[in-house]
């Protein structure tokens, strides 16, 4: 009988769910929409002239999805054209992973400062996002 509990503590962390874990890491103080725009230096693209370092665009983040919205133009070294495209999204310690299935990882942004209305998220080396409410 000594041993019952130990087994009822087993079972009951063995049915804690993976969906329920991942909840925890999608903040509801990131939940809404929050408008974007990336930047880059030009300095990062040497050569490239005529071409515009910044864009706008929205991330809507929901319970267990992201939609992002991109505003792309002609001349724009993001995109030329609007794209919306939605995944699964969770932050883990100081990154933001976006994640597009379960064999098909998506972008990875570092979180460089987070406060109730702003969000500074940076990729690779010189990809620069704020997000705000």
């Amino acid at each position: 009988m000594k041993k019952l509990p130990f087994i009822l503590f087993i079972i009951v962390c063995s049915c804690t769910s993976p969906s329920s874990e991942k909840a925890n890491l999608r903040p509801s103080e990131w939940q809404g929409t929050w408008v974007a725009e990336w930047e880059t230096p030009p300095e990062s693209y040497p050569g490239i002239e005529d071409m515009e370092f910044y864009m706008d665009g929205r991330f809507i983040f929901n319970e267990d999805s992201l939609t992002k919205v991109v505003y792309g133009y002609p001349g724009c070294i993001f995109a030329i054209d609007t794209l919306s495209h939605t995944q699964s999204w969770y932050v883990s310690n100081d990154t933001l992973f976006l994640v597009n299935g379960p064999d098909s990882p998506g972008m990875t942004y570092r979180v460089s400062s987070k406060s109730e209305s702003r969000i500074k998220l940076q990729l690779m080396d010189d990809i620069f996002v704020t997000l705000t409410k």
